[in-house]
């Protein structure tokens, strides 16, 4: 789906809710890991991953404030991979639909 619904349902709500919780835990952990850890390469990498995680919780949160958005476009995730998962998965469903249509 290229654009957001006006009216985001309950479930939808929950579930933008459990990844907003999901990258803001890892988030948390990632600062905790950066304090304890001297190796400046891993401290790098680290930032990397909390700004991504960052990124996401902004993108959540724009999300459901309902706000023009832009794509993600971190380079650490694979985000819009998932979206060619989903309009593959949205094409089967369309697919049983029309099997089912023509079997009435």
């Amino acid at each position: 789906m290229d654009t957001i619904p006006q009216i985001i349902s309950t479930k939808d709500f929950a579930y933008l809710s459990d990844m907003f919780e999901w990258n803001y835990n890892a988030w948390k952990q990632i600062n905790h890991f950066m304090e304890e850890v001297e190796d400046e390469n891993i401290k790098d990498l680290l930032e990397s991953f909390r700004n991504m995680h960052y990124d996401h919780m902004e993108f959540i949160i724009s999300i459901l404030k309902q706000e023009e958005y832009e794509e993600c476009e971190c380079e650490e995730c694979e985000c819009e991979e998932d979206d060619d998962e989903e309009e593959e998965e949205d094409d089967d469903d369309d697919e049983i639909e029309d099997e089912e249509e023509e079997d009435e």
